[in-house]
């Protein structure tokens, strides 16, 4: 049922076709989101306490979003009129210094120039159904990266290993689980025996799997894509895109990345036996994709 059209008014403005920048766990959200957060004007916002909440309640029981869409996407509309507000406590422009009690809950001196808004939180692709429902004009821009690349990224940070530890994972409830990657019974049963390896590669081939449903439910006008591979001597081509595409004039300079890893390190920081867990695992998306 389509839901029917709401506005909403932050700072004093009326949000028009939020940006939000989708992915995988460490595929380059946080290099598109810089792009985009620098655009003057451009209110980009990532992990809010309001968002995340909203974001991992979905995550964890994707079946929210489609039984109960209205209210899911009342949920995430709540959670971004908070999470844009620009107060002296919550705009990174305004200087560290004593506010008035009367004064903190009140726009900032900054709020008025925000006249576009957009999110690029952690695993925010889970809630795009939701994000639908709630904003009917917005955008969605989404990043793809080597599986592998991507899982060598994730063995190595804490937070995105977390998520695996025992009682994290209601899968006895939600089947199928895009966040973890699970589609079937017989991989839910094995799940528990899967290497961290295989298990981070279950979390790349469910959220590409997402990425192809997104691709073929919204129009070119409302999704962008784009390789995480493309970028490097890419960059002014990919701002280019996602200037048209935003209608913001996005610096090819906040593309250029900088402390990474690099493209195909994953030869080096793999294990030959973690190389064949992902390769078993997402062999058919990372084919689909061109990286085998």
């Amino acid at each position: 049922m389509k839901q029917p059209p709401y506005i909403l008014v932050v700072n004093g403005t009326k949000v028009r076709r939020p940006v939000f920048v989708l992915g995988a766990p460490h595929s380059g959200v946080d290099l598109v989101a810089r792009a985009l957060g620098r655009v003057p004007g451009f209110h980009l916002t990532s992990g809010q306490p309001s968002v995340l909440h909203a974001v991992y309640a979905f995550a964890r029981r994707p079946s929210i979003a489609e039984e109960r869409r209205s209210g899911a996407a009342t949920l995430v509309r709540d959670a971004f009129a908070e999470a844009w507000q620009l107060t002296p406590f919550t705009c990174p422009r305004c200087p560290d210094e004593n506010v008035a009690a009367r004064d903190a809950a009140r726009p900032c001196r900054h709020a008025g120039k925000a006249n576009r808004f957009g999110d690029a939180s952690p695993d925010l692709l889970y809630s795009a159904a939701a994000l639908r429902d709630a904003f009917d004009d917005a955008l969605f821009v989404q990043i793809i990266r080597d599986g592998r690349d991507v899982v060598a990224d994730m063995l190595a940070d804490e937070r995105s290993l977390a998520w695996f530890r025992p009682g994290m994972a209601n899968l006895d409830d939600e089947l199928p689980n895009p966040f973890f990657g699970i589609e079937t019974e017989e991989e839910r049963d094995e799940y528990p025996k899967l290497s961290l390896a295989a298990k981070s590669a279950l979390r790349w081939r469910g959220a590409v799997r997402m990425a192809a449903r997104l691709r073929g439910e919204l129009g070119r006008e409302r999704l962008l894509t784009l390789r995480y591979e493309d970028l490097p001597g890419g960059e002014v081509e990919a701002a280019e895109r996602l200037s048209e595409f935003a209608s913001a004039r996005v610096s090819a300079v906040e593309l250029v990345r900088t402390g990474s890893a690099g493209i195909g390190s994953w030869r080096t920081r793999l294990s030959p036996q973690q190389r064949e867990e992902i390769r078993s695992t997402a062999h058919t998306e990372l084919s689909r994709l061109g990286y085998l």
